[in-house]
């Protein structure tokens, strides 16, 4: 169509310039008859050469005119048959267009399914895998029911099924491992409570894990009694031994893991203890007086009213202290 339009524009074009050509032509000899008639004498002639050249012109000039206007009609109507054509065209292409996508309507989801088989196993696939980067269980689990009872990949389901519990229970265990770690260490320092916390947390995030009900229900408990039965122990060695001041600080270390019975059974030992301990402080105190070590017998004297307050030693210390604190400062120089 583009062609034949071409064509008719070169056509119209040529016509137009072959009768300018005659206009031109019918001028000039309508001018040069004229003139001869002028020349002639012969004025009637010659102005109705010139009438008849002109007119003549006129309309060959209103004859191209109208040409040119009906040639402009016919185009623009071959532009609008154009158009139509390409409306057509398009009309066309949505028709096939909206038929495919009535025919894909009308496909049933046993087709689709078929169709889009391998692509759905593919998303369902990475979608499994992304929640098992992001330790998203429970996500992933129900992915696999999906997987299973929509689609019906029972074999896949059951292999990434394995992968999400080998998975999920390695994870499980790091957190395990490391919560037993910080305990380990806590214990050490004998914090006995911040160590308790820790594992009452870990069994609030696992409830269903037996290893870690355990660890939760005995591991601080086990570690206190073996440290108390450390400590009795080398209570009973310092007290068979003499070991006044070890005996001492092991009493102060049992006393928050003693009953009170077991505290009433270790009474008597440790009132032993406690008395060689205030002997052997009033033997160094009478030793410091004797030989005038003011500052000594001072800091022995205040160690007797701290530690054995209601002790009659420590009433008898006790009123000694300002004269001692005087002549302490006076030996200084102070």
């Amino acid at each position: 169509m583009a062609e034949r339009q071409l064509i008719s524009r070169q056509l119209f074009i040529v016509g137009r310039f072959i009768l300018l050509i005659v206009v031109a032509l019918l001028l000039g000899s309508a001018i040069g008859l004229s003139v001869v008639f002028f020349r002639d004498g012969d004025n009637l002639y010659a102005i109705g050469s010139l009438v008849v050249g002109l007119f003549s012109a006129t309309a060959l000039l209103s004859l191209a005119a109208l040409i040119s206007l009906l040639y402009r009609v016919l185009e623009h109507q071959d532009g609008q048959v154009g158009t139509w054509s390409i409306l057509q065209e398009d009309l066309r292409r949505q028709e096939a267009l909206l038929q495919q996508i009535s025919e894909n309507v009308l496909i049933s989801d046993a087709a689709k399914g078929v169709v889009y088989r391998n692509r759905d196993r593919e998303l369902m696939n990475n979608a499994i895998q992304e929640d098992i980067a992001n330790k998203d269980w429970e996500a992933a689990y129900q992915l696999l029911e999906q997987m299973q009872s929509r689609f019906g990949y029972s074999q896949e389901a059951a292999d990434f099924r394995r992968l999400v519990d080998s998975e999920r229970a390695k994870a499980i265990q790091a957190v395990i491992e490391q919560t037993r770690q910080q305990v380990d260490n806590l214990c050490a320092t004998f914090n006995w409570s911040e160590a308790q916390t820790l594992l009452d947390g870990l069994a609030k995030q696992f409830p269903h894990q037996p290893e870690v009900l355990r660890m939760a229900e005995q591991t601080v408990g086990q570690r206190q009694a073996e440290h108390k039965k450390r400590l009795l122990a080398s209570w009973e060695e310092a007290v068979q031994n003499g070991e006044v001041d070890r005996g001492i600080e092991l009493l102060r270390q049992l006393d928050q893991y003693l009953t009170s019975s077991e505290a009433a059974a270790l009474a008597e030992s440790a009132r032993g203890v406690f008395k060689a301990k205030l002997q052997n402080l009033g033997v160094k105190f009478s030793i410091a007086v004797t030989e005038k070590n003011w500052s000594g017998a001072l800091e022995v004297g205040r160690q007797i009213v701290s530690e054995f307050p209601n002790s009659r030693m420590a009433e008898e210390v006790k009123g000694k202290l300002d004269i001692l604190t005087q002549r302490a400062q006076q030996q200084a120089g102070v």
